[in-house]
């Protein structure tokens, strides 16, 4: 969302600038609820108008913002627009953002002017490829090697210069599938970066190596990392792996392993054993076992029958899994939703927002948070790409309308979240 994006934004700005803290604070003090507020008037308090003024020191404030593509488009398009509108306010405020050119992110550099563009593929080939290679050098050198791997018995295994030259290769201009290559090669599961570099370079040819090549080499590297992850034998695998990864590239927000269990409906050890080999792909987090996607463009490739070739049965059909992720979503509000969800006493029903938030933040599940704030997303979605409302699902839409309408929308309003409902 734009505004916890705004809020995080303000936190790290006070974080290095302690004139900048002061500023911020005074502002809170003067309306706390201006975290809440729209998200205008929260870049012009929090931020534009303490950076406004002198706040010491002639250098310029960089605000570095990553891949802003994977933001909803409304969020990116809200965010672009003010800084577009304000920046230019702000004499010392830099911003650098990186995105991939999307549609909409092409749209709103059209209207404004004031910025400087520059693309990936503008950049001269032997610039990335000198930065690719000096960054595979170090992640696959014998001491990096060793303290990755450090059941690798001696010698310590190191690349050839035409296995190096492969990697630099098939890598073409994008960092990601460098990283992701030297994650599957030292996988501490399998202590073998040897052989899990033969089956990565399986398959890919010298004509990948070039131009626009680059994402054909990119789709093999992908397909090579998840056929080694197939089980022998294969049994049910890729159907349990369409659930599972078919799930996680579709998600808004991320879920603990319990929570996308629960989502799914399948068991948590279902899960872990059919992901257990692609963590170089989909890497869960050490505490709460949250998997992400590393990078946008493997749901692009996993998910597009044109590219999926290899193995098409592994291809992910978003209108199908978004169809079922609604169908998840509407069974378990019809399930989970009561009245006081939260149990507040009637002395607590008027208390002040922030006091119900933080007195039932934990009381509502992270499944059914999620349910109850993208189940309309998945359900658009799958109906724009075509599917029908079959019998079971247009009965758990009256129920929730007839039955569970209030209840939907207390729950949102408990998570903050009531900007969905419509």
């Amino acid at each position: 969302m734009a505004k916890s994006f705004l809020n995080t934004l303000a936190h790290h700005l006070a974080h290095h600038h302690p004139v900048i803290a002061k500023r911020i604070n005074v502002t809170l003090e003067e309306d706390p609820e201006v975290v809440e507020r729209d998200p205008i008037q929260q870049f012009n308090r929090l931020i534009a108008k303490p950076l406004q003024t002198p706040i010491g020191g002639e250098n310029p404030i960089l605000l570095v913002v990553d891949a802003l593509d994977e933001c909803e488009e409304n969020d990116a398009e809200t965010i672009l627009s003010l800084f577009a509108h304000q920046a230019p306010q702000i004499g010392r405020l830099r911003i650098f953002i990186t995105a991939r050119p999307e549609r909409h992110i092409r749209s709103i550099f059209t209207h404004y002017r004031d910025h400087n563009q520059s693309h990936l593929h503008d950049i001269d080939q032997s610039i990335v490829e000198a930065n690719i290679r000096a960054y595979l050098e170090f992640r696959l050198s014998r001491e990096q090697v060793s303290k990755t791997l450090p059941d690798l018995l001696p010698p310590i295994w190191q690349l050839t210069k035409e296995q190096m030259d492969a990697l630099v290769g098939i890598s073409g201009k994008l960092f990601i599938i460098a990283a992701t290559a030297t994650s599957f090669i030292l996988d501490g599961k399998h202590v073998d970066p040897a052989k899990r570099l033969a089956v990565l370079l399986r398959g890919v040819s010298d004509i990948d190596f070039y131009g626009s090549k680059h994402t054909t080499a990119m789709d093999k590297v992908y397909m090579g990392i998840i056929r080694a992850a197939q089980p022998d034998p294969i049994d049910d695998w890729p159907t349990r792996f369409q659930t599972c990864v078919g799930t996680i590239v579709l998600l808004h927000d991320p879920l603990p392993c319990d929570a996308l269990a629960q989502l799914i409906g399948i068991d948590i050890a279902t899960i872990l054993g059919t992901l257990s080999n692609i963590h170089s792909l989909l890497a869960p987090s050490a505490d709460t076992w949250t998997f992400r996607v590393h990078h946008n463009s493997f749901p692009d490739f996993i998910s597009d029958p044109d590219r999926c070739i290899l193995d098409p049965q592994l291809c992910i059909d978003r209108t199908a899994h978004n169809f079922r992720i609604a169908i998840r979503c509407l069974r378990i509000m019809d399930h989970f939703l009561t009245q006081n969800l939260c149990g507040l006493e009637p002395n607590e029903w008027h208390m002040d927002r922030a006091q119900i938030l933080h007195q039932t933040q934990h009381e509502i599940s992270p499944y059914l948070v999620y349910a109850c704030t993208h189940w309309a997303s998945h359900l658009t979605a799958a109906l724009r790409g075509g599917a029908e409302l079959d019998s079971e699902v247009k009965e758990l839409l009256e129920h929730l309308a007839s039955k569970h309408l209030l209840t939907w929308l207390e729950a949102l309003s408990i998570i903050g979240r009531m900007d969905t409902a419509s």
